[in-house]
């Protein structure tokens, strides 16, 4: 089974039902296939020069090699993790704040965006100051990667009020 309807099909059908569970193991292998950072870039390029079948048939299956892939991975990410959770309270800010359209972003929300992306992060990122090129640019960035945090905590709310209802 290889051609899936969308998601929202298959949050609708009962999970107990084998094309759920074929979609459910297709959506981990995606996730599991995903090039995590520097590490696995390493290893795809050593797989495709050959240098990795003539370390492996020098030093045997076990040379090290998925240790630093993963090494590598955890301290040059593609992709930030989070190292906090929200609270409640920056919870429903974002919310709020992410419910209507904005043009402009005034200097308290800019400060508690900021906050909440350090809190979540674990950056020490400061507020926009005056120069737009300097400053905005880098601001704009952590306040998408705060919304797409959100929309994955406000996806699993959303989850778990689904659960606890049934």
């Amino acid at each position: 089974m290889t051609d899936f309807k969308d998601d929202a099909y298959y949050d609708s059908i009962d999970k107990r039902t084998k094309e759920y569970k074929q979609w459910v193991a297709f959506k981990e292998q995606q996730i599991a296939a995903q090039t995590k950072g520097v590490g696995d870039v390493i290893e795809n390029i050593t797989e495709a020069t050959g240098i990795k079948k003539v370390v492996n048939d020098f030093f045997g299956a076990d040379c090290g090699c998925d240790k630093r892939r993963d090494l590598l991975n955890d301290k040059l990410p593609f992709r930030q993790k989070a190292v906090n959770c929200l609270n409640e309270e920056d919870y429903h800010y974002l919310k709020s704040f992410f419910s209507r359209q904005r043009d402009r972003v005034d200097a308290s929300n800019q400060k508690k965006l900021i906050d909440i992306f350090n809190y979540v992060f674990g950056k020490n990122e400061a507020a926009p100051s005056g120069c737009v090129n300097c400053s905005h640019t880098g601001f704009i960035k952590n306040v998408n990667k705060l919304h797409k945090y959100y929309i994955e905590a406000q996806e699993l709310v959303e989850e778990q009020n689904n659960q606890d209802g049934n």
